[in-house]
């Protein structure tokens, strides 16, 4: 049964194919045009601007989240303000011996009148003030209306709350506060309990701010604005403390869905409200325990998406047309030519560059055909040309960085044994002059061939002996280097600029001896030499500055990293831009130089390691 489908599969494709292949090039062209240029181009832009809807939303929400948050932090200072005016009666040592007095003559008691009258004009959107104190005494502040009409039985209820605060302020919820002169109002009220706090916290009294909710609306008005949406406000028993549209405000909306769903302290979720789609942020204040949501409709977000996706389809549906007009009006201008010239192309692209195509016309195509011929001739003598030149310039580089060693270091050589010479006379010169050249003909010979490691310690141990007579054996070369690496293919002169610049800089200010250590490990697939040395050290700018000029974006003014670029770019050209060096420096504790080698034997034209 399977063999039988497979066969009936392959025989209707190649009867497709047939179909196919024997349709007119204007035909084939016009089929592939449809399946290969404007179904995707056509799910393209439709999946673009799905893409985009959706990447609106998520940057809305996420913006939305941090509002709430910035919006809330804004209430919480507000409301902090709030705590700060209720302890101020605390401060003043006349207020507070006020309070011990059951009865206060006409001076006094104007006083304690223009006291809390001036902490009800500190905040432009408190309504009242009232201070009660343990002898049935009250003094208030009411910017507009009257006292409350339920005077009374707000004071128990005050008494109370402040009791439970203990000194600590209490934040009420919004209540609707009505009087004898003017319509009701919402407000929402800070209490605090005022003690002694010269006399072991005596209770004293009491003092309630009363606080429009206009407060609220003041600091959140932007948030509406920005989200063309709605706020709500709820507390901890979910009873609203603010609604944007005034319809919720004081009723408790705990079977609310928005409640039920925002559980946690912060986030954000979709949902329906009146048919509509909104997305709801919400955040849970720490100081008040008040939430607060935000509603963003969707519709407004995707607004602008909605019309860039519309103008994106019809845009795409235009372009298909005239591009399919196009396409029936070239087609008939294609011929077999073309395709000739174009699976010459791929043989070329593939790296044929035998290939010629065979003119037999002398119209555009025949033109173009010709201009190929010439252009893979010139393509052919080109890639010759820059295989050769690159090899010279690689060749020309590498003889160059290799004898841009410093002479400086002979020529302090070349002097010491002359002085040597003169004050010794003896044949300590020989000995000098005998590792004198065996550094030279180091230098000289091996060009082209290879150096392992046990190579360039030879060559520096020597370096490392000259120097050590010229400063009388203040430095000591210590190697922590395994039996197994010494062996290993290097190209030439790696160690001994990296020691040189050490003896010619790090120990520039110390007078006492110093040392160079060399070790090795592995990382990896790379061999790593560490040259460190325990002198002076580097600070930011200074390292900054080497490792600039070691990288060939600063000139070596000072001379200072000649030789350490000198190796940096040799390593680099012998075995790729992920090697090198790296330099780490340390004040007063010394530098460390890292050398990166390949493990194994990758290494590039020139030097062979």
């Amino acid at each position: 049964m399977a063999a039988a489908v497979r066969t009936a599969i392959r025989n209707a494709a190649e009867k497709t194919w047939m179909v196919f292949a024997n349709l007119s090039m204007q035909q084939k062209l016009l089929i592939v045009f449809v399946f290969l240029v404007s179904l995707p181009v056509t799910l393209v832009s439709y999946v673009s601007s799905i893409n985009y809807t959706r990447s609106i939303e998520v940057n809305t929400t996420a913006y939305a989240e941090e509002l709430t948050a910035h919006s809330l932090a804004k209430l919480d200072d507000y409301v902090t303000d709030l705590f700060n005016m209720s302890a101020m009666p605390l401060y003043n040592e006349d207020f507070l011996s006020w309070l011990h007095e059951p009865e206060l003559d006409l001076q006094r008691q104007n006083s304690m009148y223009f006291y809390v009258t001036n902490l009800n004009k500190i905040k432009p959107d408190t309504v009242s003030v009232y201070i009660f104190d343990n002898f049935g005494n009250a003094y208030y502040n009411i910017k507009t209306g009257g006292k409350r009409s339920n005077f009374s039985e707000a004071q128990m209820t005050w008494a109370r709350i402040a009791k439970q605060g203990d000194g600590r302020p209490m934040l009420v919820s919004t209540q609707e506060v009505s009087n004898d002169r003017e319509s009701p109002y919402y407000a929402f009220s800070v209490i605090r309990e005022l003690k002694d706090v010269k006399n072991d916290f005596e209770p004293l009294g009491y003092i309630v701010f009363d606080t429009s909710i206009n407060a609220i609306r003041r600091q959140l008005e932007s948030v509406d604005q920005v989200t063309k949406g709605k706020t709500v406000l709820v507390d901890e028993s979910n009873r609203v403390v603010f609604d944007s549209e005034g319809t919720l405000t004081t009723q408790n909306i705990s079977s609310d869905e928005s409640i039920r769903k925002a559980t946690a302290d912060r986030g954000s979720f979709s949902i329906q409200l009146d048919g509509k789609t909104f997305i709801c942020t919400y955040a849970k204040s720490a100081l008040t325990n008040w939430k607060m949501l935000v509603y963003v409709p969707v519709e407004e977000v995707t607004r602008q998406a909605s019309v860039t996706r519309n103008l994106t389809l019809l845009t795409t549906a235009i372009f298909i047309a005239f591009a399919l007009f196009i396409a029936i009006a070239i087609s008939y201008a294609l011929t077999r030519p073309i395709s000739k010239i174009k699976q010459l192309m791929q043989e070329v692209r593939l790296g044929n560059l035998d290939v010629r195509f065979n003119q037999k016309y002398r119209d555009e195509v025949g033109l173009l055909g010709r201009n190929f011929n010439t252009m893979i001739v010139r393509l052919q003598e080109l890639l010759e040309r820059v295989r050769v030149t690159e090899t010279q310039r690689k060749e020309a580089e590498l003889d160059a960085l290799q004898s841009q060693i410093n002479p400086h270091f002979i020529y302090n050589t070349l002097e010491t044994i002359r002085m040597r010479a003169e004050i010794n006379d003896d044949e300590e010169v020989a000995d000098l002059t005998y590792i004198l050249g065996k550094l030279l003909r180091y230098s000289v010979n091996h060009r082209g061939s290879s150096v392992t490691v046990r190579m360039e310690i030879e060559h520096l141990k020597n370096y490392f002996a000259l120097q050590n007579v010229r400063f009388s054996g203040k430095y000591e070369l210590v190697l922590d280097i395994a039996e197994r690496w010494y062996d290993h293919p290097c190209i030439k002169l790696i160690f001994q600029p990296i020691v040189e610049n050490a003896l010619h800089h790090a120990f520039k200010n110390k007078p006492g001896p110093g040392t160079i250590r060399i070790s090795a490990w592995e990382e990896g697939i790379d061999l790593v030499f560490a040259v460190a040395d325990d002198g002076d050290g580097m600070d930011d700018t200074a390292l900054k500055t080497l490792k600039e000029q070691m990288a060939g974006l600063r000139s070596d003014a000072t001379g200072r990293g000649i030789g350490l670029r000198n190796v940096h770019e040799r390593l680099r050209l012998q075995y790729g831009e992920g090697y090198g060096l790296s330099v780490e420096s340390w004040i007063d504790r010394g530098t460390e130089v890292k050398i990166r080698l390949p493990m194994s034997d990758s290494g590039g034209e020139g030097t062979t390691c």
